[in-house]
């Protein structure tokens, strides 16, 4: 089993400032009943769940150990066009991937249900 929980928390904001302004802009977690989003949603964001979680622990250590702010502007631009590509792939939005992943930190079963979507291989 993957440590997929932990990421539930900062999914919605990936890794960057950038990525973190436009999921902020987003809908708020009361707007979006964790009942109507549909079970294939889910699924798709549990995907994207575990590949922005990939995606978060290879760049830590880049991240950590770049010396310049030019090279950390640099590796957080990367990592959100692969992190905005990862959510695509999987047939979301980054919009529609951030109300699922805020709408879970409000509902306690909707956060398992995205768990189990995304701990599936």
């Amino acid at each position: 089993m993957r440590p997929i929980a932990k990421w539930i928390a900062g999914a919605a904001l990936c890794l960057a400032p950038g990525l973190s302004l436009a999921a902020s802009d987003m809908t708020s977690p009361g707007q979006t009943p964790a009942a109507q989003i549909p079970d294939a949603t889910i699924d798709k964001a549990g995907a994207a769940l575990r590949d922005v979680a990939n995606l978060q622990q290879k760049y830590q250590p880049k991240m950590e150990s770049a010396t310049s702010p030019t090279a950390k502007e640099g590796l957080s631009a990367q990592a959100n066009a692969e992190a905005v590509q990862a959510i695509q792939s999987h047939g979301l939005s980054v919009q529609e991937y951030s109300t699922v992943v805020r709408t879970a930190q409000q509902d306690p079963q909707l956060k398992q249900r995205l768990q189990d979507a995304a701990n599936k291989d």
